[in-house]
């Protein structure tokens, strides 16, 4: 599904993001974590086409070691490195981080969310009542179909990220990508967002077109997130640490919350403590 091998991306002379393997597996919920900088939301772009990846020989990541490199970045069986972003975007939809949005704007959430399935319409045919009410379905999905004709302006910030979400659904992707999508929101309404996104990757798990979830987050406490009886629930495949626009590790959740690991990727002191069935990350 998602497959980078000896990838990096560069800007202005300086190397953002050097990955030496990243794997998305069809089906899996991948989350990503790492310090400010640390390259996920360029690693995203890199997911979805928007960023140019190039490739780098092994020495690179490795001093010493010689031969060709054997780089790749393939989404969806598609080469991201030719800008084959453009045949993928339609299978890969994104929630990028909140921002402010001028109330005054003459656009309703309703409308917001039919622009995700503007890309499978073509380039001269007008949106009709199919999209209309594949719309109305994910707004219903996500809770906010009484909120279809507000303008989206005056939304709360967890209405917006539901909207954002069912905008991705509407797109109907393979992969969805979230960009810290609990940033800047209160916690009744991060909960809500994060067992929301949980729900949906579970719904088509065992279907024929399973979804790929890759979530940046920031709060390692966003991995378990539930009560006694929904942490199993909510809990993702796998966990991907990032610094310094490298990936340093990689595994199952509960090997990733070890506070010697997380007090040298962020670094800074960070204790683990046990809460009901759930650890509980404290800094």
């Amino acid at each position: 599904m998602v497959s980078l091998r000896e990838v990096a991306v560069v800007r202005r002379g300086r190397c953002i993001l050097a990955v030496e393997s990243f794997e998305a597996q069809s089906g899996e919920f991948v989350v990503v974590v790492g310090p400010n900088g640390a390259g996920k939301s360029t690693l995203l772009g890199v997911m979805n086409g928007f960023v140019r990846p190039a490739f780098f020989r092994p020495a690179f990541f490795r001093p010493g070691s010689g031969g060709p490199g054997n780089g790749r970045a393939e989404v969806l069986g598609c080469d991201m490195r030719s800008f084959g972003g453009w045949r993928v975007r339609k299978r890969v939809a994104l929630v990028a981080q909140m921002v402010d949005v001028d109330a005054r704007l003459p656009i309703s959430v309703l409308e917001t969310v039919m622009v995700g399935g503007y890309g499978r319409l073509g380039l001269w045919r007008r949106p009709g009542k199919a999209l209309r009410e594949l719309a109305l379905s994910h707004l219903e999905r996500t809770g906010i179909a009484h909120l279809a004709h507000r303008p989206f302006g005056q939304c709360s910030g967890g209405e917006r990220q539901r909207a954002a979400i069912a905008r991705a659904l509407t797109q109907e992707p393979d992969i969805l990508l979230l960009d810290e999508p609990t940033s800047a929101l209160d916690w009744h309404a991060q909960r809500g967002i994060l067992a929301l996104v949980a729900d949906i990757h579970a719904e088509r798990r065992h279907t024929a077109r399973p979804l790929t979830t890759v979530m940046v987050t920031h709060d390692l406490n966003a991995l378990y997130h539930g009560g006694e009886g929904e942490a199993r629930r909510t809990v993702p495949d796998r966990v991907v640490c990032m610094a310094e626009g490298r990936v340093t590790w990689s595994g199952p959740v509960a090997d990733a919350l070890d506070a010697e690991r997380l007090t040298a990727l962020y670094g800074t002191p960070i204790d683990i403590i046990r809460h009901g069935p759930r650890p509980v990350v404290l800094f």
